[in-house]
């Protein structure tokens, strides 16, 4: 598996599978984040009310035109030099796509929640930290990409059910947060 690393566009392409399945970047209205005056829109998933500055050069162009510069959005913003170094795209774009959905340092931690559940007995567990550093990408890299993917699923399940059950408001989302995160 040496030389082998996470592809951008593999990763991209699943997660706006589930931001933009057709990829219409069109403008559509959206929930506002708390404490956001509305309305809100989205565009390829990116909120006008969460991310203004990075919104409003995007909506000033024509549909057709957006999709650069949202790929590039998510790149700045969400993609990193860890993903790039993780050997299984499988893995990566599972992690990435919660990065965009659930926060970077909450898929980061559910990652080595996952991985730590893979360890056998008497291995030294990662921090669950949220952060990625060499131990998480070597702990990552050193598990079984199959079942490393199956148990971040079920971390990032986990973590939607806990959301529900602190905040019963949000069972709306969990079957939508469940199906994709069992992708």
């Amino acid at each position: 598996m040496e030389g082998l690393v996470a592809d951008w566009n593999t990763a991209c392409n699943w997660m706006m599978d589930f931001e933009d399945p057709s990829r219409a970047c069109a403008l559509v209205p959206d929930p506002c984040p708390g404490g956001v005056a509305g309305p809100c829109y989205a565009i390829g998933g990116i909120n006008s009310g969460a991310w203004p500055a990075e919104f409003a050069p995007i909506a000033a162009l024509a549909p057709e035109q957006r999709e650069p510069l949202v790929q590039q959005f998510y790149q700045n913003h969400f993609w990193n030099t860890w993903f790039a170094q993780v050997v299984s795209d499988e893995v990566c774009k599972r992690v990435f796509d919660f990065a965009v959905n659930g926060g970077s340092g909450v898929s980061v931690r559910c990652l080595q929640q996952a991985a730590n559940s893979l360890l056998a007995a008497g291995e030294a567990p990662i921090a669950e930290d949220g952060g990625w550093g060499p131990m998480t990408l070597g702990a990552v890299n050193a598990a079984d990409p199959v079942a490393l993917q199956a148990a971040f699923q079920a971390e990032r399940v986990a973590y939607y059910r806990a959301i529900v059950a602190a905040d019963p408001s949000k069972a709306i989302y969990l079957a939508a947060w469940t199906a994709r995160a069992n992708k």
